[in-house]
């Protein structure tokens, strides 16, 4: 499900380009009136007004409804996470992506590593199994996490970071598992 809200999302960023052109056109066509935006003053045909709220609708709706979206994720990894916490799992780093949709934490105590998903659940590593793991520029402003594990079902394992996240987890990381 997450990879057809990610292919939605994508087709409404793709949309935001022409959509913002033709809306910059309808508001230097219209001479950049607000009172005949908001309805106060008549001129223009009033289709040219519609025409203008559906664009910034279409703007302001489809952030709203992928951060909505990207909301309810994070809450439901949450919940998983809180039921691994209750079982035993006590991390002393705990990683989320970017889009609220990929977990790492590690218990350095017990000496193991829970990423999630794994084909769809949770997934325990011990620090035996990790081979290495590094942050590598993903674009413009992403970073990615990659864990390379010697378990040939997962032999990777990655997470796109925020980038404010970049640092201070590269510096925890060294500390918990090394360089």
């Amino acid at each position: 499900m997450r990879v057809l809200w990610e292919f939605f999302r994508v087709l409404w960023a793709l949309g935001c380009l022409p959509v913002g052109v033709l809306l910059l056109v309808v508001v230097v066509l219209c001479g950049f009136s607000l009172p005949f935006f908001l309805g106060f003053a008549g001129g223009a045909d009033p289709v040219v007004r519609w025409l203008f709220w559906a664009l910034a609708f279409y703007f302001v709706g489809g952030a709203w409804l992928f951060w909505c979206v990207d909301q309810r994720y994070a809450e439901k990894l949450k919940r998983q996470i809180a039921v691994l916490l209750a079982l035993g799992f006590h991390p002393h780093l705990e990683v989320f992506a970017k889009m609220n949709d990929a977990y790492l934490g590690i218990d350095a105590s017990a000496r193991r590593l829970l990423v999630y998903p794994v084909n769809g659940a949770e997934h325990f590593f011990r620090f035996d199994e990790v081979n290495s793991w590094r942050i590598v520029p993903a674009g413009k402003r992403n970073h990615r996490l990659e864990v390379l594990t010697s378990n040939l079902d997962v032999p990777v394992f990655s997470i796109v970071l925020r980038s404010a996240e970049v640092l201070s987890t590269e510096a925890r990381l060294r500390i918990l598992l090394g360089s």
